[in-house]
């Protein structure tokens, strides 16, 4: 972030609105001067603080111009708003009182390219004091917002108890979200040309991957990995989480073919139902899609990931896993996925599996000590990214985190380099960026994904080389979801005064309460792949396409796989 004006250069500024000092608390009296015990009778009684100026609030207007993070923010957490470029000073108010606690001057104006305007920022770390508060300026105020111990506890809640929501065939008794068990029948087995092979499964389980009611085995791969890892890494882990993730990972047993090892793509019908259908109620036949070599990668990957988490299931999952990796082994020009005539759902295609091999390969030498994964690690080109279609820095993470004393020290040395470089360039982004993350303007569908993975990018980096610095951005990248955007919009259903409320999501359409805690798209600058959004958002800046609304299932549709990398932000953070 470059450098800002700083806000609060001495306690006169401070004391023009009638505020402490930046050095004191809201309450802090002036420091008393020693005395002996003679001269306490005659002692002069320190004064008490000067009483806050205050301001009334219901004066000002809501200004959707300054923009921060909803929620809220620990008491030592950097504390920024970005407001208008003609804004040049602040107050942050207190709305139990109306009491002005700080007043500063804004920083230097910086262009935004992702928003294409110049805005400024509001730097009000220096205020700790437990509370509820608004940014105020001459023009208006911010939605409100608290300063606490930890104001993302419910949040972090929220985005684990998402995933009970999307559970398929099971019963939930979950209020209004509540259903009865749901594609429960044998899915019948197609080949690449979309023909029934005459076989049928049993493949009941697992979570519905979005929106849609669809399970695909790719997304999966990357959600129970991020899952566990944010458990893993967690100062204070939620317990629930490892019976949560089981919940898919059984199902994912499931998908794996008997004969082969292979791991069948994906479940679903042809094609998609209703919107505002509930699940138990979609009822056209299942069918499975082919083996492909993305799957059985990412599965053998994920398995071996799972088996030090579940050591009841180890010795299964790790069978499984060796299963899946031969046939990666015996099927090394495999082709890239593409559905079957006459499945339309989603495809989750990728033309390389190179990264999910090389991801498999080292969760597997992590886990088993296998040399010939090792000679595959050795020899793999090695791509960073935590995306469904670039697995390349979970297996970097496996091989730096877990392979401890079997690991290479060339090797070690060389994928080292590939992760810091990774987060060192993600730093650049955000020090060029005024709402300090990472996406510059490449805003496309699901990029609240990329904000997210370049978050745990920046974590798992601080453990290689701890760096105020990298949690200092992944801070601002949960702060970008939680409204300090050009829309000042609220990415997570049910958190901030502007949250997502309309989401692309059945179960929430159908029963028409929006589930919380789940994490949106985000904007989608190629609008032509969604009518509902190029109808409003068409020719607007990058940051700004975007829009809460059903039909929007290319800004607003929700996923399995954009919770998990906010869900492990959380978690890694302690929050």
């Amino acid at each position: 972030m470059k450098k800002l004006v700083p806000i609060l250069l001495c306690c006169c500024l401070l004391a023009s609105c009638g505020a402490p000092s930046a050095s004191e608390g809201p309450d802090t009296p002036p420091e008393t001067p020693v005395s002996t015990p003679g001269e306490q009778q005659n002692a002069t009684q320190p004064e008490p603080p000067p009483t806050p100026e205050t301001v009334e609030l219901e004066d000002f207007s809501l200004m959707e111009g300054i923009q921060l993070d909803q929620l809220g923010y620990r008491p030592s957490d950097p504390k920024i708003a970005v407001v208008p470029a003609e804004t040049l000073e602040f107050r942050v108010v207190r709305l139990t009182d109306g009491a002005s606690l700080l007043k500063g001057e804004t920083g230097a104006p910086i262009f935004s390219a992702a928003s294409l305007e110049t805005v400024r920022l509001a730097d009000f770390s220096a205020l700790t004091e437990a509370g509820e508060y608004s940014v105020v300026t001459p023009d208006g105020k911010s939605h409100p917002f608290v300063i606490s111990d930890n104001p993302y506890t419910e949040l972090r809640k929220a985005t684990l108890d998402f995933f009970e929501c999307q559970k398929c065939g099971v019963a939930l008794d979950l209020g209004v979200w509540s259903h009865a068990p749901c594609h429960t029948t044998p899915a019948a087995v197609l080949d690449a040309d979309g023909k029934p092979t005459g076989v049928e499964l049993d493949v009941s389980g697992g979570w519905h991957d979005a929106g849609d009611y669809g399970r695909y085995i790719v997304p999966a791969a990357q959600t129970v990995a991020q899952l566990l890892m944010g458990y893993e890494m967690s100062p204070n882990p939620d317990e629930d989480v490892l019976s949560v993730t089981w919940f898919e990972i059984e199902w994912m047993l499931k998908m794996q073919d008997a004969e082969t090892g292979g791991v069948y793509h994906k479940v679903s019908c042809k094609n998609f139902n209703a919107l505002d259908q509930m699940p138990d109620k979609e009822t056209a036949q299942l069918v499975i899609c082919p083996v492909s070599a993305t799957a059985t990668a990412d599965f053998a990957a994920a398995m071996a990931l799972a088996s030090r988490f579940y050591p009841e299931q180890s010795e299964t999952l790790l069978s499984a896993a060796r299963r899946a990796w031969d046939w990666c082994l015996a099927n090394p020009d495999a082709p890239g996925f593409k559905n079957p005539i006459g499945v339309v759902t989603g495809e989750y295609g990728d033309s390389s599996s190179s990264d999910e091999r090389f991801w498999a390969a080292c969760e597997l030498f992590a886990a088993t000590g296998d040399e010939t994964c090792h000679e595959y690690i050795k020899n793999a080109n090695t791509q960073t990214g935590l995306g469904w279609q670039q697995m390349g820095t979970f297996g970097i993470a496996a091989y730096l985190f877990q392979a401890g004393d079997k690991a290479d020290p060339d090797v070690t040395e060389r994928l080292r380099s590939r992760l810091i470089g990774s987060a060192r360039s993600i730093l650049d982004s955000c020090e060029t960026d005024p709402y300090g993350i990472s996406l510059g303007t490449n805003y496309y569908w699901g990029c609240n994904m990329a904000v997210g993975n370049n978050a745990m990018t920046l974590l798992l980096a601080d453990r290689l080389e701890p760096d105020e610095a990298y949690q200092k951005a992944a801070l601002e990248h949960m702060h970008y979801l939680l409204g300090k955007n050009a829309l000042n919009q609220s990415y997570i259903s049910g958190f901030g005064e502007k949250a997502m409320q309309n989401p692309h999501h059945r179960l929430s359409v159908a029963v028409k309460a929006t589930v919380p805690g789940m994490v949106a798209g985000g904007p989608n600058a190629d609008t032509s792949q969604d009518p509902k959004l190029n109808a409003t958002r068409a020719g607007e800046p990058p940051m700004k396409c975007y829009i809460d609304d059903i039909e929007s299932y290319a800004s607003n549709e929700i996923t399995i796989y954009w919770n998990s990398p906010v869900y492990f932000v959380l978690a890694a953070l302690g929050m």
